[in-house]
């Protein structure tokens, strides 16, 4: 299967008339019973997101989505419905929540000229984005992430009802081959190129043992950018949010996904990983204190080795997707978490270190030996 094929690929070259604000008003008015608003519009890369503030309110207190023509409903109703599900089955993690419309659904249509496009208002997270803060986060914070991560992963793995299709989200790290063959020809910059093909390399090195693990709904897209934390509470997270790239995968992909983006991209610093050993232990603890995790992590330390090359692969895929969604859809690169250099700089320190150095700082040494039984059964044979 080609990247063409993708149904992802295929939304992003699919243009799309925005939504004005006039139109938002009326989906808030007709759908959810909400009058005399205040909308800010939000950069996303494919839909119309807009922050709602109340009339008569200083800040937002919800988010209107209008998905792009091409999400299916089914999709949309799977994320609705995964809310739905943590708020009941979690109810102390600071998810955001869904809201019904007028008519007790939780996901609204918005008809535009012959589309109908799908519908859904969220609650507005409080707090200071955490990619944003001046201040690392604190240790306690770090543990409280990777256990979050683990509890979502558990609510998300009971969703069995949708049936998810590789390629219909394009943030997926088993992607990489294919999205990086079809935009590595577009790159100016071969100090990128160079790091992309070494990941893709590394990524194919293990691709086989990754694609044969058990699958699992999975938010996709757990990192910095999508929690938010209130200076009050430093060590607690004050919210959760963006489970649009909700999809199947092996949770330690998932889990690859979140720690990437808590490496250090200082060239100079002695424990570039650090950040990610802390949340690593929040998400081991969670999972091993859990009876009824459906997670394949529990002691496995050979899929736990994979974690390094998964960390560099979601990095290089940081790299080359929004330059395909620039390329193909125009999207802002202004929209994403980092500039190209701040994202090379995390792929540079991965590729700085051998696999069993990454494991050493990830508090993983024992993950990346091979039992010496093991080795020596293979050599009497």
């Amino acid at each position: 299967m080609g990247m063409q094929d993708y149904e992802g690929y295929q939304a992003l070259c699919v243009p799309h008339r925005p939504v004005d604000e006039h139109d938002a008003l009326a989906v808030l008015e007709d759908g959810y019973a909400i009058r005399g608003a205040n909308l800010r519009r939000i950069a996303t890369e494919r839909d119309d997101t807009f922050a709602v503030t109340a009339s008569g309110r200083s800040g937002p207190q919800w988010i209107l989505k209008i998905e792009h023509p091409m999400e299916s409903r089914e999709a949309v109703r799977m994320r609705a419905e995964a809310l739905r599900s943590l708020q009941e089955h979690e109810p102390d993690l600071p998810v955001t929540r869904i809201l019904a419309g007028t008519d007790g659904q939780l996901v609204s249509a918005y008809r535009q000229g012959d589309e109908s496009r799908a519908v859904t208002l969220t609650t507005f997270l409080p707090g200071q984005v955490l990619a944003q803060s001046e201040h690392a986060p604190s240790d306690l914070l770090l543990f409280a992430m990777g256990d979050s991560l683990a509890r979502i992963q558990s609510v998300l793995a009971r969703q069995r009802a949708f049936e998810d299709r590789l390629g219909r989200v394009l943030w997926d790290i088993r992607l990489l081959p294919e999205i990086a063959e079809g935009t590595l020809p577009e790159m100016d910059n071969a100090e990128i190129r160079s790091a992309v093909e070494h990941a893709v390399e590394s990524y194919l090195s293990v691709s086989s043992q990754v694609e044969s693990l058990p699958e699992s709904m999975c938010h996709g897209d757990f990192h910095p950018g999508n929690l938010t934390v209130e200076p009050s509470r430093p060590n607690a997270l004050a919210g959760i949010m963006d489970f649009g790239d909700m999809h199947m995968m092996p949770p330690i992909c998932d889990v690859g996904t979140c720690l990437c983006y808590g490496v250090d991209a200082d060239a100079s610093s002695q424990a570039p990983l650090e950040a990610c050993r802390r949340l690593l232990q929040g998400y081991l603890w969670s999972v091993r204190n859990d009876a009824s995790s459906p997670q394949v992590m529990h002691g496995d330390e050979d899929t736990l080795a994979l974690l390094p090359t998964l960390m560099e692969a979601r990095s290089a895929l940081a790299l080359v997707l929004p330059i395909m969604a620039q390329l193909q859809a125009g999207v802002d690169p202004d929209h994403y978490l980092s500039g190209p250099q701040a994202r090379l700089g995390r792929l540079n320190v991965m590729q700085s270190h051998s696999k069993q150095e990454l494991l050493e700082m990830l508090g993983l040494g024992d993950a990346g030996r091979e039992d010496p039984r093991a080795a020596g059964d293979r050599m009497s044979t």
